[in-house]
């Protein structure tokens, strides 16, 4: 998790970003509980297209269309629960946004609630749930904005935050405000559920691709046809428009909406009993992504669709493993001797694990600005270490990093995000053969 501190530091692009590069995000636009932070001048700023005249660049408008409007959608007119106010953020009173160049990546939304920035608009005890989306991003191309706001719907609802569940069901989400319909359906929808072991084992390795086999199968095979009428929406949604006159709202049929809900209120309830069973002392940033969740994520799944499909079959968690992976046949892949290199902008990061005992391993990390010899924990997907645990051969020591392994048709990758005091970012290190 990220902590207050940071979040009011400048986001950055990537990794070998420095403070002189950051800059002051001194403008703001507020959209009723959506509050946008940008800035017109340097890496960070925006386009200054202005077609309304109204001194707001468009693009900071429309970005604050798209997540007041999913913000809208999915708590008011479809029934999630509201982060805003919820269990978790009591205290929360607004989305914080800033818009910065982050590289290749389109957004991030954090799940810790802070003290929001200063505004006259504002009230100096107000509270606010975090994200940053990319400076550059076209909302009216990009439906990034309204998945990093249903990531927050997610996290004030539970704490289980295992990619397959969390990345996957937001990209079902995205069909609420695009125009393409549901997407693609890998997995038939009448199953069989729930699905066959080998089918569980390959998808507690998935992310953004567990849409296709899980997520949009159980809202095909579910949907009861709910149609998104003016009345339903009410005036606003239905006739907000981007600044090109195009509406937010793309797509009046989003199927699977109820039982996506019922998932996540469900979700909220067996975070309590996994807590319990598996014996964590706090929600830290391991627990939430820990294997051993898996099984209690894909339970709650599976009860809810039986309220609604009676021959949904029965799913209990595993009395002795917890994992939905057999620990027979999973290879750890972080293991002495292997080696994992970056991708893209990042090709010259190399980390080499040199010793693995248990749950703690030593590694050298290095680029071609530094060497760090790194101490940190290991177990199930998740790969860590803390600055405090680093040895400077050359350069800094960079930061905390928190990975998590993950297996795609290119082999297995651990996509990372890193946070300094200052900055922070993300990068992805791929297992060479």
């Amino acid at each position: 998790m990220i902590s207050a501190t940071v979040l009011l530091a400048v986001l950055v692009s990537g990794a070998t970003a420095t403070a002189q590069e950051q800059t002051v995000l001194d403008e703001h636009y507020v959209l009723d509980p959506v509050r946008v932070f940008y800035c017109k001048e340097g890496k960070d700023a925006v386009p200054l297209d202005d077609i309304d005249r109204s001194g707001v660049p468009d693009r900071v408008e429309d970005i604050a269309k798209q997540i007041w409007a999913a913000h809208h959608l999915f708590c008011e007119v479809l029934g999630f629960p509201n982060p805003l106010g919820g269990e978790r953020y009591k205290n929360v009173t607004c989305i914080q946004v800033s818009l910065r160049d982050l590289g290749g990546g389109n957004g991030l939304a954090f799940d810790e609630s802070q003290r929001a920035r200063l505004i006259p608009e504002g009230n100096a005890t107000d509270r606010a749930i975090v994200m940053a989306i990319n400076c550059k991003l076209d909302p009216i191309k990009n439906i990034t904005p309204a998945h990093e706001t249903f990531h927050l719907v997610q996290y004030g609802t539970t704490y289980f935050k295992n990619s397959w569940y969390l990345e996957g069901m937001a990209r079902w989400a995205e069909h609420a405000l695009a125009e393409e319909g549901l997407g693609e359906v890998k997995y038939s929808p009448r199953g069989p559920w729930p699905q066959k072991l080998q089918n569980l084992q390959h998808l507690s390795t998935m992310r953004y691709d567990a849409e296709h086999v899980l997520w949009n199968p159980i809202a095909r095979r579910t949907d009861r046809g709910l149609v998104l009428t003016d009345k339903l929406l009410g005036q606003k949604l239905s006739r907000l428009r981007y600044s090109d006159g195009t509406p937010v709202l793309r797509d009046r049929s989003l199927l699977g909406a109820e039982i996506m809900r019922d998932i996540v209120i469900e979700l909220g309830k067996l975070d309590d009993v996994a807590f319990e069973e598996l014996n964590y002392e706090s929600w830290s940033e391991k627990n939430q992504r820990a294997d051993e969740n898996n099984p209690y994520i894909y339970k709650a799944v599976m009860d809810v669709f039986r309220r609604q499909i009676p021959s949904v079959g029965p799913y209990e968690v595993p009395a002795v493993t917890r994992t939905m992976v057999e620990d027979a046949t999973a290879e750890d892949p972080f293991r002495t001797g292997s080696v994992w290199k970056g991708e893209s902008k990042f090709a010259d990061f190399e980390l080499t694990v040199l010793e693995r005992s248990g749950d703690r391993f030593k590694a050298r990390f290095e680029s071609k600005g530094w060497v760090r010899e790194v101490s940190g924990a290991a177990s199930g997907s998740a790969v860590s270490w803390k600055v405090k645990d680093v040895r400077v051969v050359k350069g800094s020591a960079g930061g905390d990093n928190e990975g998590t392994i993950v297996t795609d048709d290119r082999g297995t990758r651990i996509d990372f995000t890193w946070r300094g005091s200052k900055n922070q970012g993300t990068f992805t290190l791929r297992k060479q053969d």
